[in-house]
């Protein structure tokens, strides 16, 4: 089982390769293909078995870490902070700050249990995408990011059913961005919501 759903499409139109490392990779096909088995490498390392908090302590450092993890084997701009503006995300001058206040709260929040635990992962998924901070790869990252932060404290992953919730062939696309626009406004619960119909009760996640 993959807590992020479909491996993606089969598109095989090109695509805008600026700081692509495989130069083999012609494709969207090719470029989803190399982005999951990469992705699926490192969510095997965090999420197999209860990641401590010397593996994943939750830092600012440990954060960009995670993004570059996941995409540094593809893209030289993994885990670095983007200096350009987005149509989605914050200021770009303000990413640091803002990405921050994860690794800040996380200090507060590892004796929750239960129920907070949930709302917390998905307070810190918002934030993820809310902030924005990387050139792409940035919903896949928040989700592990809440993944890790369940798991850790003892609470089932999400299995979500696509791997690009934002993606027109999820299922569950209009929830998931109403449920975003909803945690903007800091109302959480459409969110909490969805992580708890998708969590995973089994206890090996990848099986």
């Amino acid at each position: 089982m993959n807590p992020f759903g479909s491996s993606g499409n089969k598109d095989d139109t090109p695509f805008d390769g600026s700081g692509l490392k495989i130069k083999s990779i012609k494709t969207r096909r090719q470029l989803n293909e190399a982005e999951f088995e990469s992705i699926l490498r490192v969510t095997k390392k965090y999420l197999m078995s209860k990641p401590s908090q010397k593996l994943a302590p939750f830092t600012f450092g440990w954060l960009l870490e995670l993004h570059r993890e996941m995409l540094g084997s593809i893209w030289s701009w993994a885990g670095e902070i983007r200096t350009t503006q987005k149509n989605i995300g914050v200021s770009a001058n303000i990413v640091t700050a803002e990405l921050g206040v994860i690794a800040i709260e996380s200090e507060k929040r590892h004796s929750e249990t239960g129920d907070l635990v949930i709302a917390t992962a998905a307070e810190f998924h918002h934030r993820a995408v809310w902030v924005h901070p990387f050139e792409d790869g940035n919903g896949r990252w928040a989700r592990l990011l809440a993944n890790i932060w369940l798991m850790q404290h003892d609470q089932p992953v999400i299995i979500w059913p696509a791997s690009d919730l934002r993606d027109t062939e999820s299922p569950i696309r209009g929830e998931y961005i109403a449920a975003m626009k909803h945690a903007d406004l800091r109302n959480y619960g459409p969110l909490i919501d969805l992580h708890k119909r998708f969590s995973d009760s089994q206890e090996n996640p990848l099986t």
